[in-house]
Order: C-alpha cells, then sequence, then structure tokens
C-alpha cells in the first residue's frame, strides 16, 4: 500500500516537473520565434516603405516634367 502511494506521489511529481519544462521551453521558444517574427515585419514595413519612396519620388518627377513640358509648349 505504501509503494502505490510512494508511486502516485512520484506521478504527481513528474506531471509537475513536465508542465515546468514545457511552460520554460515554450516561454523560450516564443521569445525567439516572437523576435524573428517582428524582425520579419519589421524587414518586410522598412522594404514596403523604401519601395513607396521610391514610387512616390518616381511619380513627382514625372509630374514636375509633365507640369514643365505643359507650361513650354
Amino acid at each position: 500500500m505504501l509503494s502505490i502511494l510512494a508511486l502516485i506521489f512520484i506521478i504527481i511529481g513528474l506531471f509537475k516537473l513536465t508542465g515546468l519544462f514545457f511552460r520554460a521551453v515554450g516561454t523560450l521558444l516564443g521569445w525567439i520565434f516572437g523576435g524573428i517574427g517582428w524582425l520579419f515585419l519589421a524587414g518586410l514595413a522598412v522594404t514596403v516603405f523604401g519601395l513607396a519612396l521610391i514610387a512616390v519620388s518616381v511619380v513627382l518627377v514625372i509630374g514636375l516634367v509633365a507640369l514643365i513640358a505643359a507650361a513650354v509648349s
């Protein structure tokens, strides 16, 4: 009877240890994958913003050339 009680306590202890392990590993992997995700989103935002700056400047230059051509003719 005592061995069954000891076995129950060992199983409870192992469940607690497993929960602690998975919580620690989950937190660590969450930080790592979260950081990678934020870096990916930041790179995507910078790329899109950079492309937008190039596109806007090209549109402005074309508009300026069109205004000058209209003023000259």
